[in-house]
């Protein structure tokens, strides 16, 4: 019985380090790219509220006017 899971142990490490020596090498780049884009995805921008109608958006597209934040120019005349 040994034997046969210590064959069969052999003939699957054969199997993986053959898909290992086949694989392209882009293909190996392409998953570690996708570890990179996931820490990336971990940098995300501040969000802030709009003082007039309360709709939360990224800081970059908000209007900062005395210190409070609108989404819109038209909410920043209305205040």
């Amino acid at each position: 019985m040994w034997k046969l899971i210590f064959l069969g142990l052999i003939v699957w490490l054969v199997v993986y380090i053959l898909k290992r020596a086949i694989q392209p090498t882009g293909s190996r780049q392409n998953n570690h790219n996708d570890v990179n884009s996931k820490s990336n995805a971990e940098s995300v921008e501040n969000m802030v509220q709009c003082a007039s109608c309360q709709v939360h958006l990224p800081r970059s597209e908000a209007f900062l006017v005395d210190g409070k934040f609108y989404c819109s120019k038209a909410h920043i005349e209305n205040q």
